[in-house]
């Protein structure tokens, strides 16, 4: 009996190791804790683009919002000279008859149109009446709207032959400040020939 019953625990010990295996981390932090968000930011020191900060993905937040986008994803340039470069970067992901076609970005529920940038299109497979459609797109930030979200929240409609609303938390900016690294990291990158 002892024996049966340390098997069935290792059993579900595999199982539960197996199912978080395949759930990605975005999926079970929390996502108004910038300490929690910040656990999975990924940083990059580029010798020839200078510092690059990912925010994690920001589509898992939601079973709607995944429903609709594969990818929402924050990314903070730092060049060489210091200047500041913010792009939301969105992946939607959809079935449906036509193409959604998103051209429009607009803050604070229409009162500030933002541009927004169509990276690729891409059509899979139609077994029915409905297709499975992709479009990329990166918005870029100016330094003022990042801040301001970092106070405030973003919510941000893109809009095209539908509009969906997305409301980006306030801890997804903050993560992404708190992540900047110490100045002398740039110590460490090699001299870039200037003569150029």
């Amino acid at each position: 009996m002892k024996l049966l019953s340390q098997l069935i625990a290792v059993l579900a010990l595999a199982l539960s190791l197996q199912v978080s295996a395949d759930e990605p981390r975005e999926a079970s932090i929390d996502w108004q804790s910038s300490a929690d968000i910040s656990t999975l930011i990924e940083f990059k020191l580029d010798a020839v683009n200078g510092e690059i900060t990912y925010g994690p993905n920001f589509a898992y937040s939601d079973k709607a919002l995944l429903d609709n986008f594969s990818e929402i994803y924050l990314v903070r340039a730092i060049d060489h000279q210091g200047q500041d470069q913010y792009v939301l970067y969105i992946t939607a992901q959809y079935n449906d008859k036509d193409w959604r076609s998103y051209k429009n970005a607009k803050l604070k529920n229409g009162a500030q149109p933002i541009k927004l940038v169509s990276l690729s299109t891409d059509m899979n497979v139609c077994p029915e009446a409905s297709c499975r459609y992709e479009e990329r797109m990166a918005i870029p930030l100016s330094m003022i709207n990042f801040f301001d979200s970092a106070n405030m929240g973003m919510n941000l409609t893109i809009d095209g032959n539908s509009s969906y609303n997305i409301a980006l938390p306030s801890s997804y900016f903050r993560a992404i400040l708190d992540a900047a690294p110490e100045e002398e990291l740039y110590d460490n990158l090699p001299a870039q020939d200037q003569s150029i």
